[in-house]
């Protein structure tokens, strides 16, 4: 599971990208034992199957498209790779979201990319406006 993971975050650049590699939930938490991998900062650290498990609850929710992990370094082979942002794609409004991650103490919830559209998603916004703008003549 690691080894598929750390395959995925290099096939997207890393660490010579302009952006930071994202990757599923299913990715990120499958097999990770390593709070220090998320929410090091938390003085009382929920655990890895917390967020995981809040992670989960809210890529079901009706609103949410997805919710992606941001990877941020990859250490020796010893450490899971490091994360310290979650993307969670939805149509609810920040306040709703607020109140769904209050468990995991996250610093700031804001809107957006923080280093601009990752490569992961460059291709599929490219697919959408050629599926949107290329049109069929009937």
């Amino acid at each position: 599971m690691k080894d598929n993971l750390i395959k995925k975050i290099y096939e997207q650049g890393y660490p010579n990208a302009q952006t930071a590699p994202l990757v599923s939930l299913e990715e990120f938490f499958k097999g990770n034992e390593d709070e220090g991998s998320i929410g090091c900062n938390l003085m009382d650290h929920p655990g890895i199957d917390t967020f995981y498990s809040v992670l989960l609850e809210i890529k079901s929710k009706p609103s949410v498209q997805d919710v992606l992990v941001e990877i941020m370094e990859v250490e020796d082979e010893e450490y899971w790779p490091f994360s310290e942002r979650i993307y969670i794609l939805s149509s609810a409004n920040p306040e709703e979201i607020e109140e769904w991650v209050k468990i995991l103490e996250p610093d700031e919830i804001e809107e957006g990319y923080m280093f601009g559209p990752p490569l992961l998603l460059q291709s599929c916004i490219l697919i959408i406006k050629c599926l949107e703008f290329g049109g069929i003549d009937k």
